[in-house]
């Protein structure tokens, strides 16, 4: 195996151990000391041994350990803390047993099975020597028990290594891949959940704290159901949960599952040591009530993007600019007009962001520069300003003589926008008329009135305000009106003697002219 499968092989066992979540049981309290009856004689079943019969003062079976002490009886016993005695062969011997199971329909030969069958087992696995070679091999056994009482000695024997106690009600949640959830579409989606569980336990209910509303149970057969109330499953269902991305409002959200088996009849054993050293210890199967419980948590963690347009002079908010979120193939995701606040944008999959502007606000010029951020595991929120440089739009207008180029006073102007709206009326001065904040659009100029000694003017200059063309200097010219004399004061004698003379002068000058030809 190379290194690399080697090494991913093993960092997907230590998650899997890491993850698992061990149960914890609710059991019933066993008593510290119990109260030891009186007890009655066996009969001599095999190879003529015979031995008494031992119970609590209420009469519950016991079972000795050391045959070869007193027997326990009519006394006070303590319990004793981890017994040398006690395992999983032992508690398989006494479940196994009287009373717990009917062996031949004999209660007393059941008991006897049983007895002699723990003394056994003590001999084989702690080197005791409690039943002697007749016994076991060669003794008289008219009832044929021998081999009952082997049988539960041989399956004690492999059964020896069984865990105990609480095992019967171990229950944990496990997931392979982690229990951090995924964006998918428009949910945040859990791997596989499934239970780990020992051979008693049956069913599991599960039950999910701090799941936003919404939040979506997916069973194992592909059926969804929106989450309401705890819910019950076979052991070997798994599930996975949905959670509404539009529901997680917060960059880090835990949401805890904890599954409870249902109740299991465990049977464990406890030992016993009279107060009276010299009497015999005691063994007691006692059957316990216990479920299971086991907690994870599913980690959300969620992304939160800050987008704010500033003027780039004063840092203070802008609206009216048109964004752009697009992913790393350009494909769009958001498209919103900027206003006085941040635009908040959540929930964005891992991966490379571009936020672009394609519309400036008015008296802005457009950004053309493209903000690239990213989301993944160590950059799960952004903050980004987008700046807008104020236009510095001028148009300097100039009324001037057409002949010297001097500068006109008296003269109205009127500028219109390309739809005719009126942006400005105003009589020239000396000095140049300067418009500024014009918004992008092409605009006229156009004369209303000429000033007095000019003609008025028919041109309509026209300019173009655009990020590329902010400033216009425009020189709107006019000529002087030629003047007329006025005739009506001349005497008409004077007219009529200036008349001939000035044809006899042309006729005089002719002829000059055709002579010399």
């Amino acid at each position: 195996m190379n290194m690399k499968k080697f090494s991913k092989t093993l960092l997907t066992i230590v998650i899997a151990a890491i993850i698992m979540v061990l149960s914890t049981a609710t059991v019933n309290a066993v008593d510290e000391t119990i109260t030891l009856g009186n007890p009655k004689r066996t009969n001599a079943y095999i190879a003529g041994l015979s031995f008494e019969y031992k119970v609590t003062a209420s009469g519950t079976d016991l079972y000795c350990l050391n045959y070869h002490k007193n027997t326990a009886k009519n006394t006070t016993a303590k319990l004793v803390k981890d017994s040398k005695y006690i395992d999983g062969g032992l508690i398989y011997i006494l479940k196994n047993g009287y009373p717990n199971k009917s062996i031949t329909g004999d209660s007393d030969k059941d008991y006897y099975i049983t007895q002699t069958a723990v003394w056994w087992y003590l001999d084989s696995t702690k080197g005791m020597a409690n039943l002697s070679d007749s016994f076991k091999q060669t003794g008289a056994d008219s009832y044929g028990l021998r081999q009952h009482v082997k049988k539960l000695v041989d399956d004690g024997i492999a059964h020896k290594n069984d865990s105990y106690g609480l095992s019967a009600a171990k229950l944990a949640l496990t997931s392979v891949n982690g229990f951090d959830m995924q964006l998918k579409d428009s949910y945040y989606i859990s791997n596989t959940i499934k239970a780990e569980y020992a051979e008693s336990v049956y069913n599991y209910t599960v039950e999910i704290k701090n799941a936003p509303k919404g939040t979506i149970i997916v069973k194992s057969n592909g059926t969804e159901e929106a989450y309401k109330q705890p819910f019950k499953l076979d052991v070997k269902d798994s599930f996975k949960i949905k959670v509404p991305v539009k529901q997680v409002t917060t960059t880090k959200l835990t949401i805890e599952i904890e599954a409870t088996s249902d109740k299991v009849d465990q049977y464990t054993a406890y030992e016993y040591q009279p107060v009276d050293s010299s009497m015999q210890n005691i063994a007691i199967l006692v059957k316990q009530s216990t479920s299971a419980g086991a907690k994870i948590g599913l980690n959300i963690d969620s992304s939160y993007v800050s987008i704010i347009k500033v003027d780039a002079k004063t840092n203070k908010p802008v609206a009216g600019a048109k964004l752009v979120l697009k992913d790393s193939t350009g494909k769009e995701l958001a498209r919103w007009t900027t206003t006085t606040n941040a635009h908040i944008i959540r929930n964005l999959a891992d991966g490379n962001y571009t936020v672009e502007e394609i519309e400036a606000p008015d008296g802005y010029l457009l950004n053309k520069k493209v903000t690239k951020f990213t989301i993944d595991n160590k950059h799960r929120s952004a903050k980004i300003t987008v700046e807008n440089t104020p236009k510095n739009v001028v148009v300097n207008i100039t009324k001037i003589d057409a002949e010297t180029n001097e500068a006109l006073a008296g003269a109205v102007l009127l500028v219109k926008d390309l739809s005719g709206k009126e942006i400005a009326r105003f009589t020239t001065t000396n000095t140049s008329y300067v418009l500024k904040d014009l918004a992008n659009g092409t605009y006229t100029v156009e004369e209303v009135s000429a000033p007095a000694g000019y003609k008025k003017s028919d041109d309509v200059i026209k300019f173009t305000i655009d990020d590329e063309h902010l400033s216009h200097q425009i020189v709107f010219k006019n000529t002087k009106e030629v003047p007329v004399p006025n005739t009506s004061s001349i005497p008409s004698g004077l007219l009529i003697v200036l008349g001939i003379v000035l044809t006899g002068t042309g006729i005089s000058y002719i002829r000059k002219h055709a002579n010399a030809n």
